[in-house]
């Protein structure tokens, strides 16, 4: 009992607010944020849950941002690298999937700084109001998990456009737009991994549908 309560003791000196009793759950069973103290506290099989879950995601991400994807592959590798050098330091004060984001956001910021990688411009034709909600479903389908595997070839078609028209949208809306509609983060939680307001954040998401809404509607014709 009396070295439970040292232990309990020693964490809310590190600055933890999570007491963890290492025989009650499994680690699937566990938060994000519990797993990321787990690691600190020394538990490599915490964080390999965290990869398990997250990695996906984040090379997703990253793959919209810089359109390649050997360089995508080593920006993920640089994002769980990262969360590996902070582990000591990490403190669960946001939600984790904010904390982890933010740090692939400035990791891509500083790969578009070096290489010079920006997205081209997209100058709009105009404002197109109609089909709206039919353009945002084909969006959604491309990051359906659930579809059978009878459509799975429609989906990789959708999405290869979908990312190519990605290139043509500037980097804080294709940001934005990818952190909401794609990775299905909240406006709030776009808006503190960008470090912008809410309202600036929904603006950029609005301009970066109205850019693509000419290509995928075009798709929709095709498929």
């Amino acid at each position: 009992m009396a070295e439970g309560l040292n232990k309990a003791t020693a964490q809310e000196k590190a600055g933890r607010f999570f007491v963890i009793d290492r025989n009650e759950a499994p680690l699937s069973a566990l938060s994000d944020e519990e797993l990321m103290l787990r690691y600190a506290d020394g538990s490599e099989e915490a964080f390999e849950e965290l990869v398990r879950r997250r990695h996906k995601g984040i090379l997703n991400y990253m793959f919209r941002m810089v359109q390649n994807s050997q360089i995508a592959e080593e920006l993920t590798q640089e994002v769980f690298l990262a969360l590996v050098q902070n582990a000591e330091r990490y403190q669960p004060t946001a939600k984790f999937t904010t904390y982890l984001y933010k740090i692939a956001s400035n990791i891509v910021a500083k790969e578009w700084s070096k290489s010079k990688r920006r997205p081209q411009v997209f100058r709009l034709p105009g404002w197109l109001s109609s089909d709206e909600e039919d353009v945002l479903e084909l969006i959604d389908q491309v990051e359906d998990e659930r579809a059978d595997f009878a459509r799975k070839l429609e989906r990789d078609e959708v999405s290869e456009v979908v990312n190519d028209a990605l290139k043509r949208v500037p980097e804080p809306y294709r940001e934005a737009f990818v952190l909401h509609r794609m990775q299905d983060l909240s406006y709030e939680d776009v808006a503190a991994i960008m470090d912008a307001p809410v309202g600036t954040v929904k603006s950029r998401v609005f301009r970066a549908e109205q850019m693509l809404r000419p290509l995928l509607k075009r798709v929709k014709k095709d498929l």
